[in-house]
């Protein structure tokens, strides 16, 4: 795959706006419905006879599905495209959670959800790698974090939503599930920049990332991944064992994403102008430090306040972490990253999930503490890690910036009759994201190459 370049201005463009939008939506609607299935998915095994073993390893078979799919579907997206792989992802958790309804024996129930653990691991990677596509580097933490706004405002409105469904019929929620999916597909059809033949002066782009950087952004994502993989096994018993209802520990979960979504904008701008390690590392340090505190408070309300302060600490977290793995990759990997950072956090969640599980069989404080501690010393790692790595430059505004879609968009780096036909002359200019020997004079090596669309 080649990396076209674009201006840092390329935003403006109405196209590449609306593509902004078509994914924010479609990753909206999407994990609206995922989410608005998952708490009711336990409870239709089990009205179907499906023994509570085979229900764990029902849902356990989503984490491995993911953890071993995502980095060959990022290498996959690098080759295709990322919007590409999105849409073919949709279009699978689509089929599979239709599947559902259908019923049939263990081990097909095992390979649906599966499935479905395989098509969302896929979209994830896509969408955070599209980012890159429709984004100059300069712009790459407001836009992450509207990703995150994005999926967390499908998560506050899905559990409530399905819960409201459920009452009605389980059936009805598996339809509107897959549904949701088949219409992010369509937005994202409907939005997505086209793919249009580019002249480029750079060389197709191979496997070479920064790993002084990489390494800490990997570590990050291992952290994290642990305590989620806490929570998902834990912090249900523990709110239980507090005397929540289930509406209570329902709502702890749309608490925890409310401030997410909110701070999204400052989140963003700050991972764009600040120091993005130490806003990854302190954003990990705070929710280590909040999983340790936990157990040892005594009511279900302190619990869902902590999370809400949680949550707002590490709020910069996500967009800083995503922008350090883009810087890391590079534009043309962009795809491979977010899939090895994916499938890193998703091993380390699968393993908190079953250690968890083990670990508050002795205490409810063990597993949290534990994690918390983990995490806070993967955070003390960080500066060793990070060892000579230098100050993070940011992009002038009038430098250009590895892009495949706004290459293709960029008129006004283009004269009027390449732009029509997609045969602009563009050459590579220095950019943040770039290593030394990425950049080929133009007039040394020009070559047609068609690249593949977002």
């Amino acid at each position: 795959m080649t990396v076209p370049v674009a201006t840092a201005h390329s935003t403006t463009h109405p196209r590449v706006r609306l593509g902004l939008a078509g994914l924010m939506a479609a990753v909206a609607v999407e994990w609206a419905g995922a989410t608005a299935i998952l708490p009711v998915l336990p409870l239709l095994l089990r009205h179907r006879g499906v023994p509570v073993a085979y229900i764990g390893l029902t849902m356990a078979a989503f984490l491995g599905a993911s953890f071993v799919t995502q980095y060959p579907l990022g290498r996959f997206a690098d080759r295709v495209g990322r919007g590409r792989l999105l849409q073919l992802s949709l279009w699978l958790y689509a089929l599979a959670t239709v599947g559902f309804l259908l019923g049939g024996p263990v081990w097909l129930t095992i390979a649906l959800r599966a499935a479905q653990g395989a098509a969302a691991g896929g979209a994830d990677v896509a969408a955070q790698a599209l980012v890159v596509d429709l984004v100059p580097a300069r712009r790459h933490g407001r836009a992450y974090a509207m990703l995150s706004a994005a999926q967390m405002g499908g998560m506050v409105i899905g559990p409530i939503a399905g819960s409201l469904l459920a009452q009605l019929s389980v059936s009805l929620l598996f339809v509107v599930g897959a549904s949701a999916a088949v219409v992010a597909a369509v937005v994202l059809r409907a939005t997505l920049p086209r793919r249009r033949q580019v002249r480029t002066g750079i060389a197709p782009a191979r496997w070479a990332p920064d790993w002084r950087v990489l390494r800490g952004v990997l570590a990050i994502s291992a952290g994290g991944g642990l305590l989620l993989g806490v929570y998902e096994s834990d912090w249900t018993l523990l709110m239980h064992s507090r005397g929540a209802s289930g509406w209570e520990i329902g709502f702890s979960f749309t608490l925890y994403a409310i401030p997410l979504v909110l701070l999204s904008w400052p989140a963003g701008w700050l991972a764009d102008h600040g120091n993005r390690r130490w806003l990854a590392a302190s954003a990990l340090a705070a929710a280590a430090g909040c999983a340790a505190i936990y157990p040892f408070l005594p009511s279900a309300g302190l619990l869902m306040a902590l999370s809400a302060v949680e949550a707002t600490l590490s709020a910069a977290g996500y967009p800083a972490t995503l922008s350090l793995l883009a810087r890391a990759t590079g534009p043309g990997s962009a795809g491979r990253g977010q899939g090895l950072y994916a499938s890193v956090q998703t091993g380390a969640a699968a393993l908190g999930a079953a250690a968890g599980g083990v670990l508050f069989s002795w205490g409810a404080a063990v597993p949290f503490v534990v994690s918390g501690l983990l995490a806070l010393g993967l955070v003390g790692l960080l500066p060793w890690l990070w060892h000579g790595v230098g100050s993070e430059r940011r992009p002038a505004a009038t430098e250009m910036v590895g892009s495949t879609a706004l290459a293709a968009l960029a008129a006004p780096a283009l004269p009027a009759r390449a732009a029509r036909f997609g045969h602009g002359r563009l050459c590579s200019c220095a950019s943040g994201t770039q290593r030394p020997g990425s950049q080929i004079a133009a007039g040394r090596r020009r070559a047609v190459t068609r690249t593949p669309g977002p």
